[in-house]
């Protein structure tokens, strides 16, 4: 990814932040993790709900490193796959915040998570649904597949999954799973989706979350 020297921090792709997840973490003095961190909008959310005692942060580029590290106890700068974390057992919770879908082998960064992770400990991921409709509809109807600047095709992503491989992935790594869902943005969809019952839930949402257990 070409870094753009995160010309302010009103950068939408660093200061990005899904406040649907946060009540997947519960109320307590939690140690997070947080993957891909930016600059550092989600952990000092948990902090204001009193969610994080201590946020950990790793981020790629060093600009949105150094604002997220104004928030975080630490912030490591490095590419996530490379980078050494000497925390065994230590963290209640690790947050994969759109990060597992730009990596080469997100099936072992899920075993290297486990590890950081203490009995009991949660993995929260948000990662895009390729099955989504527009995507199925471009394919199948326009026999198009064209990769973009942001949103599922984002051409950074070398990784795609619908919500049956993501879980396979995460059960396979040795988690069990304790939430797993979709994102559905837009009032119409969302209106559409809960008339029908959410019986094409799995074309409509966006980003599939799931929640998974050590």
């Amino acid at each position: 990814m070409e870094n753009k020297a995160f010309q302010d921090k009103n950068d939408l792709y660093y200061n990005a932040f899904k406040w649907q997840i946060v009540p997947l973490i519960p109320e307590g003095p939690h140690a997070v993790l947080d993957l891909g961190c930016g600059a550092g909008i989600f952990g000092r959310r948990l902090r204001e709900q009193n969610k994080a005692r201590e946020v950990v942060g790793v981020e790629i580029f060093d600009e949105a490193a150094d604002e997220a590290a104004k928030h975080y106890e630490k912030v490591y700068c490095g590419d996530v796959e490379q980078i050494d974390l000497d925390y065994p057992n230590y963290f209640d919770f690790v947050i994969c915040g759109d990060i597992l879908e730009h990596l080469n082998d997100p099936w072992r960064m899920l075993g290297r998570i486990k590890t950081w992770l203490k009995t009991g400990g949660h993995v929260l991921v948000s990662i895009p649904n390729v099955r989504y409709w527009r995507v199925l509809r471009d394919l199948v109807f326009r026999g198009d597949w064209k990769y973009r600047d942001a949103g599922i095709l984002d051409r950074t992503h070398l990784r795609f999954f619908t919500k049956k491989s993501f879980l396979r992935a995460v059960r396979e790594a040795g988690y069990s799973v304790a939430y797993s869902g979709f994102l559905i943005y837009g009032v119409k969809q969302n209106f559409f989706n809960k008339a029908i019952f959410g019986l094409f839930e799995s074309l409509m949402g966006t980003m599939i979350i799931v929640l998974g257990r050590k």
